[in-house]
């Protein structure tokens, strides 16, 4: 984790185990509800978990890859042999070379694709089992419409030769030998549109984002929904209660960027994430909650997270959140990413 000594001038580097395997790093709630015993000493995995710097490193090299014409032997670089890739509403792949196969043509359709990391846009990565982090990125696809995606997507309402974009997020699963095993991006062709229109305020992602401002986020969430915490699973009470305790809260969309959502599959079940920006006071009790940050109490942070929801009939029936605290918090007055 990159702790730059300008965000903390108490700490100039943090070492590459700050990784803990811990899964509090990976979720803003589980601290605070969660009785804190002394932790336990990390398992040797977790030192060999990449670093923040590291991640960074590997999705630049990924998205120069990805862009238009697609190098697939680069890709093969980074990626393993035995690749899952789950596309929305397709069925799963399994291996590299049927990834190549199968999406060969659909990705040459985006001509012309420049793939960026939107500005000021975190790369957050979550310790995961063994030797691999989590991460998730949201990524900005800018193109030019052929007959192709016409053929695919014949609601989207751009004609061939236009320019167009996409807004998505990537979630990949990375070893320490800084391999992708998993790659599964959620988006929505609802989400295709022209390079000059503006995003609009009004999906279900918003909607729950005001929910959230307004204290009534409870009638979105499913009484049954379950919380991926670090301590196991919690319940919807157990959400709204620690949401309570950060003081001063409020709500916003990470910077620039938009929730996405995809279309539900046949059980009406869709995905989504949500660059959720929670602003409120320091308390004490959070530097131990928190490993890595040291403000002092009442200074106003931000925290960024991904949160990643199962909706269905628009309510919510999971949430995992994504938060590393050593690079997802910051003074309130700093943005910026990692």
């Amino acid at each position: 984790s990159n702790l730059g000594s300008s965000h903390f001038p108490s700490q100039t580097s943090v070492p590459k185990q700050a990784h803990s395997s811990c899964r509090s790093r990976c979720d803003p709630h589980n601290a605070l509800y969660v009785k804190h015993t002394a932790a336990p000493p990390p398992p040797l995995s977790a030192l060999d978990m990449l670093s923040q710097p590291e991640v960074n490193a590997w999705h630049e090299e990924f998205l120069e890859a990805y862009a238009a014409p697609v190098d697939f032997a680069r890709l093969k670089g980074i990626m393993s042999k035995r690749l899952t890739v789950e596309m929305p509403l397709e069925p799963k792949i399994k291996k590299f070379e049927d990834f190549e196969k199968k999406q060969k043509d659909v990705l040459g359709a985006y001509k012309n694709a420049k793939r960026t990391l939107p500005k000021g846009a975190p790369i957050i990565s979550c310790a995961a089992k063994k030797d691999e982090v989590d991460v998730v990125s949201p990524q900005l696809c800018q193109f030019v419409w052929t007959k192709e995606l016409t053929e695919m997507y014949p609601n989207v309402n751009l004609g061939p030769g236009e320019k167009a974009k996409i807004m998505m997020f990537d979630r990949f699963k990375l070893s320490s030998k800084k391999e992708c095993s998993n790659y599964s991006p959620v988006f929505s062709p609802a989400d295709f549109k022209g390079q000059d229109r503006k995003d609009d305020e009004d999906g279900w992602g918003w909607k729950f984002l005001k929910a959230l401002q307004a204290g009534e986020v409870a009638d979105l969430i499913d009484d049954a929904a379950v919380f991926a915490t670090a301590a196991g699973k919690a319940t919807k009470d157990d959400f709204l209660a620690s949401e309570k305790k950060f003081e001063g809260l409020s709500y916003a969309m990470i910077n620039n960027l938009s929730p996405v959502i995809t279309m539900p599959d046949k059980d009406g079940v869709s995905e989504a994430i949500i660059p959720l920006s929670r602003t409120f006071k320091w308390a004490d009790s959070m530097t131990e909650a928190y490993p890595g940050n040291d403000f002092t109490a009442g200074a106003e942070v931000r925290m960024m997270s991904y949160e990643e929801l199962t909706v269905k009939a628009g309510k919510v029936t999971k949430i995992h959140s994504y938060m590393d605290p050593a690079t997802c918090i910051k003074p309130a007055g700093k943005s910026g990413a990692n």
